[in-house]
């Protein structure tokens, strides 16, 4: 690909680069190709040329949690049909039944704290099967280029617009109006606006912004055979219902899945360097692993989990290691004609499964804001409202993501004990929990009652959903301009 390939046509109001063929740029994609239209609008088309690193478009984690407000915007996509087609159950508002959280981390049988009851009944959706809806909405306008991993870009600010040159791994470039980093966690485009200002000021909390943070989390994932399960231990606990088998600084998650029992260790190490057996995960994504090497990290828990352990497939290829990186909360994710969305603006822990619904939700506004009439390049007599746009789309959703990443992570010291107020076992001290010593005790059942009421209490924000009213707000804002 080479800059000619991506000259405007007559037609075009404005070309956007997305970075990232994920869930956030697909969802991007989808959303300007669902209200611009050549036939809805006489402002011309949005030329849009999305840029995977990977030969094809391709998915990696696990299942997306779809709550109500990222389903409403799927609604608003077609997703309903879609699913139905596929045999999906789609979400529906009321309570549902989440996993029982249980205290495991003892030799002697656990016993169950709380029944969780979600306000509202998520879908688990396959990351492939959304992936592959997302793709069917977009219009002719929009072009996907594969194997082309951004390097950085830079920015062109002669004239009445700014314009802005990407370049790849394979030394080839392209330009576009608008740069949209929707690449992950390790964003390229995070690291080239970030680190860029790190060089003009010489503040070093701009370089901070610019790399991914190992999390201290780290997340062990196998199946467990259901039939062959069932057989060896009718009546388990953990075949029917997801289970939330809680300890000090670490806790599973397991939950029936069809034909398999998924397995979920997190395990809390924030200091790598620390074991020789761990250190080899510094620098790492996904490692593999084994079920011994699980079994052994539940050494002394409950006799129950440690039969789900054990039926874990023996085949080391299903066995891996996630090494989990997060975003520092970023002071802004937008600067000129660039911006970022979903895990390259605020990558998350997963604990409370927002992290996707998170970029479908920023996709969604940006989207909208984009297609906008509103949004236009500078001409003779008026200046160009992108950079605008952008500015408002961060004023309204940086906010509430990182809200969203701060409440995940606040659930995971709850499943752990080393939540503020439920500190069990030991002492947290900053980024680093101490092990236990001969003063600390485990929680009271009293204790886990309240602890698991808190819990539940966590989850309400996730019943509402006005994604519509937002864009309202959204709405009265472009007005001004």
């Amino acid at each position: 690909m080479n800059n000619s390939e991506t000259q405007k046509k007559d037609d075009v109001r404005f070309r956007v680069a997305i970075v990232g063929c994920g869930i956030g740029g697909l969802a991007l994609a989808a959303t300007i190709s669902q209200f611009v239209t050549e036939e809805k609008s006489q402002d011309g088309i949005i030329q849009v040329d999305l840029y995977e690193s990977k030969s094809e478009v391709s998915v990696t984690g696990a299942g997306v949690g779809i709550w109500k407000r990222s389903w409403q915007v799927l609604q608003g996509l077609g997703f309903e049909e879609d699913l139905v087609k596929r045999g999906v159950k789609v979400p529906v508002d009321g309570e549902s039944r989440g996993p029982i959280f249980r205290k495991s981390d003892q030799p002697t049988p656990g016993y169950d704290f709380h029944d969780h009851v979600m306000p509202y009944g998520p879908l688990g959706l396959h990351r492939p099967t959304l992936l592959e809806i997302l793709q069917s909405k977009l219009s002719k306008d929009c072009t996907i280029h594969t194997s082309k991993a951004l390097v950085n870009y830079t920015v062109h600010a002669g004239g009445n617009n700014a314009t802005v040159t990407l370049h790849f791994a394979d030394n080839t470039t392209a330009e576009a109006d608008v740069l949209i980093g929707a690449d992950g966690v390790y964003s390229a485009t995070r690291q080239t606006m970030f680190n860029g200002l790190f060089k003009e000021t010489g503040n070093d909390e701009y370089a901070r912004y610019a790399r991914a943070e190992y999390s201290g989390t780290l997340a062990y994932r196998g199946p467990v055979p259901t039939d062959k399960f069932k057989e060896k231990y009718p009546g388990h606990m953990a075949a029917n219902r997801p289970k939330a088998w809680c300890g000090k600084s670490q806790h599973v998650i397991t939950h029936p899945v069809g034909p398999y029992i998924g397995v979920i260790v997190y395990k809390y190490c924030f200091d790598l360097s620390s074991s020789p057996t761990l250190a080899r995960y510094q620098n790492q994504t996904v490692v593999p692993s084994s079920r011994d090497e699980v079994l052994a990290l539940c050494e002394g828990w409950e006799p129950e989990l440690r039969e789900v352990l054990g039926s874990i497939d023996s085949d080391p290829s299903k066995v891996s290691c996630w090494v989990i990186h997060t975003v520092n909360p970023l002071p802004f994710c937008v600067l000129g004609n660039v911006a970022l969305i979903g895990d390259a603006a605020h990558a998350m822990q997963p604990h409370q499964g927002v992290g996707g619904g998170q970029a479908i939700e920023d996709a969604h506004l940006l989207g909208r804001l984009l297609a906008h009439p509103k949004a236009a390049l500078a001409t003779t007599s008026k200046p160009s409202t992108l950079p605008a746009i952008l500015k408002l789309y961060e004023a309204l959703r940086l906010p509430a993501a990182q809200k969203a990443a701060r409440a995940s992570y606040d659930n995971g010291l709850m499943y752990e004990f080393n939540y503020p107020g439920f500190v069990f076992g030991g002492e947290t001290s900053g980024t680093s929990v101490t092990e236990p010593d001969a003063s600390s005790r485990g929680p009271t059942p009293k204790e886990l009652k309240l602890l698991g009421e808190r819990i539940g209490d966590s989850f309400a924000w996730l019943k509402e959903g006005d994604v519509e009213g937002d864009w309202g707000k959204a709405e009265a804002e472009l007005e001004k301009l």
